[in-house]
């Protein structure tokens, strides 16, 4: 088997249905980060690649607008990659008779993921991570999602980067006369690190933090509400609760999903990488 054709054949199969970015990454180097139980060989005991795309990046348009309700569908689109990945686990296995799978995907995916997509994005080279929310940024679109396709099939592995895309030089000259970077002023709340001769010296982001402050509308919030509605022991003051705008917001976003947002996107949106996709030439 030819495995250039292979590999080219993916990468084009994968682009015809909305792929930006497309790598292989290897399953013993993701197994040797990766601790028991969210690794490949846990999910498919001879799998030896993972296919990475990303899909369903946030549009300039997205970026560009001043309304915070738009940003917010900065989120949304990120069923686009597993649905991608989907595709690609029956096609690899009716074209190439390698049995594939579904990195499994579910809501507790940024919080307690089966598989972190971070990794196999890091492993298969499409980006790195970064002080902005510590996630894998691209060069050129910045924030991307991503969806992963684990099969046995042999592909030769496009990553890992030797060097890191942050800090951007941007990012180091401003830390130089000021003492901080674009992200770290967007949110020093959630974001705190440190610069040292160009390098990241050290990094933390609070996601239980950024969790509490950007998602109040989702499965969690409801849960908390609810039970604050019913041990109000005042029965106005409960009826307050229960007919308020959020507790009502909350009740349809579980419905539809209107309203559920992952991060604020704020220090992403700062972030030197992917600038001139962000607000590059479109008119």
């Amino acid at each position: 088997m030819d495995m250039a054709k292979v590999e080219k054949d993916i990468i084009e199969f994968a682009r015809r249905r909305g792929a930006s970015l497309i790598g292989f990454a290897a399953v013993k180097d993701i197994n040797s980060y990766a601790p028991a139980g969210h690794r490949p060989t846990d999910f498919l005991r001879n799998a030896k690649s993972v296919v990475v795309i990303s899909a369903g990046n946030p549009s300039a348009g997205t970026w560009k607008s001043h309304h915070p309700r738009a940003l917010e569908i900065v989120g949304y689109a990120r069923a686009a990659a597993p649905s991608i990945s989907a595709q690609l686990t029956s096609y690899i296995e009716s074209k190439y008779g390698h049995y594939s799978i579904l990195v499994p995907p579910g809501v507790t995916s940024g919080h307690q993921p089966h598989i972190s997509l971070k990794l196999l994005a890091e492993m298969a080279g499409l980006g790195t991570r970064t002080m902005a929310a510590q996630t894998v940024l691209n060069e050129k679109y910045g924030l991307v999602y991503y969806g992963g396709t684990i099969t046995s099939l042999p592909l030769r592995p496009t990553g890992p980067r030797l060097k890191s895309l942050c800090p951007h030089r941007l990012c180091v000259k401003m830390w130089e006369k000021k003492g901080t970077t674009p992200c770290l002023t967007a949110c020093p709340d959630c974001l705190k690190g440190e610069l040292e001769e160009g390098r990241i010296k050290w990094m933390e982001y609070d996601q239980l933090k950024c969790y509490s402050r950007a998602q109040t509308t989702g499965t969690d919030f409801f849960q908390k509400m609810l039970l604050e509605v019913i041990n109000e022991p005042d029965p106005e003051r409960r009826k307050q609760l229960a007919f308020s705008s959020h507790f009502s917001k909350s009740i349809r976003a579980m419905g539809t999903g209107e309203g559920i947002v992952a991060q604020c996107f704020e220090c992403t949106r700062v972030c030197p990488l992917g600038y001139k996709y962000r607000y590059g030439s479109l008119s």
